[in-house]
């Protein structure tokens, strides 16, 4: 199959990694990343510390393609909207929160629209390399409609090269359940300058629980059937993964806009129009906020 991931970050590299060896990968990139292009290659850290290099396509211009697969922050979807209605071609998202799968929907056939799941931890080295830091859970699956044999091609690609992915028929109450365990780990970790690990200390691992519960009853209440228990998820997330650094926090470190809209902000709009409490998740947009301007 002839894919385009979109994004050179930690998400895009590693399914770029994982996907080569059964597939045909283009990896698409701004044109500001063109050492990229000439370098031809991309590289993958494995939790070992090996560094592993794989030559693929790199290229800044989108072009026909089986599957785009979309690897971007949240707040930069909005920027290929165009280009994606443009093409005409299925779309596997990666995006934390609820933001892009709603964007999405209002402007691209909902069957054309797939989504990955995962929290396995990967942390951007930089453009063209990821770090493979943490082992979790990966799902796959249509937004609308039966999962086509593209969804199952990335699936068995996935499990050949060493992730182990489910693909399921309602990949949208997964999308919620990553969306709780984001909005409680991603502010909290943040806020307080940790690592996921460091977040099991009492006085921390309350602020986590208290979002958890607000943002699943939010998904509850709207009707989403959790298929996994989201805060037994986040405390084995949390052991799994003890010495990373969430994807908010490199992005505070790194001076680059954060997805707090895209995953709290995003379950705040949802209680306003519920009429549902959502007071700890607008704590925690208000407080990153403050962290970022």
């Amino acid at each position: 199959m002839n894919i385009t991931i979109i994004g050179p970050g930690a998400i895009g590299v590693s399914l770029a990694y994982s996907l080569a060896n059964n597939n045909t990968i283009s990896l698409l990139v701004k044109k500001e990343h063109s050492n990229l292009v000439k370098k031809g290659k991309i590289s993958v850290k494995e939790l070992s510390g090996k560094i592993i290099d794989k030559e693929i396509i790199i290229t800044t211009k989108l072009s026909k393609t089986d599957l785009v697969i979309l690897a971007v922050k949240s707040y930069n979807v909005k920027n290929l909207l165009n280009e994606l209605t443009r093409i005409d071609t299925p779309i596997l998202c990666c995006q934390n929160g609820l933001q892009t799968l709603n964007r999405l929907k209002k402007k691209i056939n909902p069957n054309h629209i797939s989504y990955l799941v995962t929290g396995a931890g990967s942390s951007k080295i930089e453009s063209g390399v990821s770090y493979r830091n943490g082992e979790g859970f990966t799902f796959i699956g249509q937004i609308e409609g039966h999962n086509g044999t593209k969804i199952k091609s990335i699936s068995d690609s996935l499990n050949a090269n060493g992730i182990k992915c489910d693909f399921v028929e309602n990949i949208q109450d997964y999308i919620w359940l990553k969306a709780i365990i984001n909005s409680a780990i991603n502010p909290i970790a943040t806020i307080n300058k940790v690592t996921n690990g460091d977040l099991r200390k009492k006085d921390l691992i309350r602020d986590v629980e208290k979002i958890c519960t607000e943002s699943t009853a939010i998904a509850q209440h709207v009707g989403i059937n959790l298929p996994l228990n989201p805060w037994k998820e986040i405390i084995t997330i949390l052991d799994k993964t003890s010495s990373n650094k969430c994807s908010m926090l490199q992005d505070v470190e790194n001076q680059q806009e954060t997805e707090i809209e895209a995953i709290n902000g995003e379950f705040v709009r949802i209680a306003l129009d519920n009429n549902l409490d959502a007071t700890h998740n607008s704590l925690a947009v208000s407080k990153v906020k403050q962290i970022t301007n």
